[in-house]
């Protein structure tokens, strides 16, 4: 004779925490761990790629952000699954690779194991850009349009930016005299006692489109 399947109300028990571990679900539904775990897969699961995996949640009740990230009290879930495949996920597919320090930043978690293991396997690359190790797609034409967009956000990191008080005085010089020439302004800005390079005042001009806003 075989045994009726017992009625388990699985996404009720997930209903306030949200996330539980498997012996905290085991309890609440009073079965074993491989009949939670059968019952979970029916409904689509997720493992923390944090705390060693330690946490779990289902579709239900999961709240994934338009990245498929989702952080409830500390645990930590991706649609990709494990911290390695999500960390190969978003290397494979960002715009310009990842380095260790953005990857920390968008995942919360130390990588640096895991992006050299991806490395081991052959599933990413790793270049030396600029001042760091960037990580890249192991396909070859993704990973050229990631190293040539990584090479200008490198190069436009590397030229000057005018702090506030000279873009402050520049606005102020070009409120009184609004068809003042580039030279001019920094004359004037210098006789505010404020010092500024004629490239300095070409990156303020291109940041806020001041020479479209003088155009007659």
């Amino acid at each position: 004779m075989v045994r009726p399947r017992k009625q388990l109300d699985v996404v009720q028990a997930f209903r306030g925490p949200r996330v539980l571990t498997l012996e905290k679900v085991c309890r609440r539904l009073q079965v074993s761990r491989s009949t939670v775990l059968r019952r979970l897969d029916e409904h689509g699961y997720h493992s923390s790629y944090n705390h060693s995996g330690r946490f779990v949640t289902i579709d239900e009740v999961a709240d994934f952000d338009a990245r498929g990230l989702w952080v409830w009290r500390g645990a930590r879930f991706s649609k990709q699954g494990s911290l390695k495949e999500t960390v190969n996920y978003f290397v494979d597919n960002s715009a310009h690779g990842m380095t260790h320090d953005e990857v920390a930043t968008l995942l919360g978690v130390r990588a640096h194991n895991t992006l050299r293991a991806l490395v081991q396997e052959a599933r990413i690359e790793r270049e030396r850009l600029g001042p760091t190790f960037v990580y890249l797609s192991r396909r070859a034409s993704i990973r050229r349009e990631q190293v040539g967009r990584r090479k200008a956000v490198v190069a436009a990191s590397r030229k000057p930016h005018p702090t506030s008080r000279q873009v402050i005085a520049t606005l102020l010089e070009l409120i009184k005299d609004p068809q003042a020439s580039r030279q001019q302004l920094v004359v004037r800005c210098q006789h505010r006692g404020v010092s500024i390079s004629g490239g300095l005042l070409d990156t303020i001009f291109q940041k806020y489109g001041l020479d479209k806003k003088r155009a007659p």
